[in-house]
């Protein structure tokens, strides 16, 4: 980056990057096992229930995903030899990641579950016997 303050915010991203994808990775994961195994159960409440706990599963795997991306990533830079003005210059992120993170995080998550509901309606039909 060219602006004064912002030397070493690579190592920043790169850690928020990596913790970030092990968090969508496991919530991905807890989102498959929530749609593929009780979508088809017969009873209805807890079609719903398994549903929704491996929703709020994921939701949470995310959040700390976020969370730990954005405290371990400030860490780093702030570990750096010369680290710049802008690694020390706000904690915001971290309180605001840490208490409101929960929010994009069950967003994601919610549309990535509609996403695979839809797709196991639309692509886990039987095949149709021609006539």
């Amino acid at each position: 980056m060219s602006e004064a303050g912002w030397e070493g915010v690579e190592v920043y991203r790169e850690v928020l990057y990596s913790k970030l994808a092990v968090g969508g990775l496991v919530a991905l994961l807890a989102l498959c096992l929530g749609v593929f195994l009780f979508s088809n159960h017969a009873d209805l409440r807890i079609r719903i229930a398994g549903q929704i706990t491996f929703l709020l599963i994921a939701t949470i795997a995310l959040w700390i995903g976020l969370w730990l991306g954005v405290h371990m990533g400030y860490g780093a830079w702030q570990n750096l030899p010369d680290p710049g003005d802008k690694a020390y210059a706000d904690g915001a992120a971290l309180t605001g990641s840490f208490m409101f993170g929960w929010i994009p995080a069950g967003l994601v998550c919610s549309a990535v579950w509609g996403l695979l509901l839809h797709g196991k309606k639309l692509f886990g039909r039987k095949p149709e016997l021609a006539a």
